[in-house]
């Protein structure tokens, strides 16, 4: 699905590694760059270097924050619609009481298996045979829906399950968006990594110039830039990486199911 886009398929750990490299090397770089003109010529006009270099980290500030804010919205969002899947899927089991009593069993024998479907490990990749079969239940669900409006059914009672069943295969499409489609795009992540690149340059040539360079300062702004990039990169993914949507609330209803299903199971009977 993203496999054009080089930035989605790095591991979270190299892409650290990748971005420390490279912004000791531009930072090594300018630094020797810096020294180099410093031998050769007087530097004049170091304001005028400090001022370009503000401005460039200003930029890069900029986008990085725009970038930030972009993940961190779709990380919300992706937590919003778990949230509003789990109490779709609550209110659908609840008014499949609205449906005719056998019809009634199956439905909420459907929404169980679905809710088992969702309460799945984020850190892992989502299974796209899952994804199949739950787009199947939501297809036996609406059947069912078919099925009493032939009957004539009553509107109104039909409408109660009707409702939340439609609701929940749209939030289902959401999610499968949001969560696994929805991405940084690619010129975006290189044009981060660009400006960065350029601002780190723009700082070792500043420090070499100024005969500065201390390699304390150099690691530091290494590992400061290539942490907040690994935080960006880290909300922009759904199944990897330590910042993930918490599952607890569709674990819970998972859990309130079974329990359900089970007091409502008839018992066997004795010899």
């Amino acid at each position: 699905m993203h496999s054009g886009n080089i930035f989605y398929t790095l591991p979270l750990p190299l892409i650290y590694l990748i971005t420390v490299a490279l912004v000791l090397c531009a930072l090594a770089l300018g630094v020797f760059w810096g020294r180099r003109r410093l031998k050769k010529e007087t530097i004049n006009g170091e304001s005028s270097i400090g001022s370009a270099v503000a401005a460039t980290l200003g930029l890069v500030a900029f986008v990085l924050a725009f970038t930030f804010n972009m993940t961190a919205d779709r990380f919300n969002e992706r937590k919003a619609l778990l949230l509003q899947e789990v109490n779709t899927i609550q209110a659908a089991y609840l008014n499949a009481g609205f449906l005719e009593e056998m019809e009634r069993d199956r439905a909420r024998g459907l929404l169980a298996e679905y809710v088992d479907l969702r309460d799945f490990d984020p850190s892992t990749p989502v299974s796209p045979a899952d994804i199949a079969r739950s787009e199947e239940i939501q297809r036996e669900l609406w059947q069912l829906v078919q099925g009493h409006i032939a009957w004539d059914y009553n509107a109104d009672y039909l409408r109660q399950f009707a409702d939340p069943v439609n609701r929940m295969m749209d939030l289902h499409r959401a999610r499968v968006v949001v969560g696994l489609q929805y991405r940084i795009p690619a010129p975006l992540w290189l044009a981060l990594y660009f400006m960065t690149i350029l601002a780190m340059f723009a700082i070792g040539y500043q420090l070499g110039s100024s005969r500065g360079g201390s390699a304390q300062v150099v690691l530091a702004l290494a590992l400061t830039f290539a942490t907040v990039i690994l935080l960006i990169a880290d909300l922009d993914r759904a199944n990897e990486g330590v910042l993930l949507v918490d599952q607890v609330p569709m674990s819970n209803l998972n859990q309130r199911f079974k329990a359900l299903r089970e007091r409502e199971s008839p018992a066997p009977e004795a010899d």
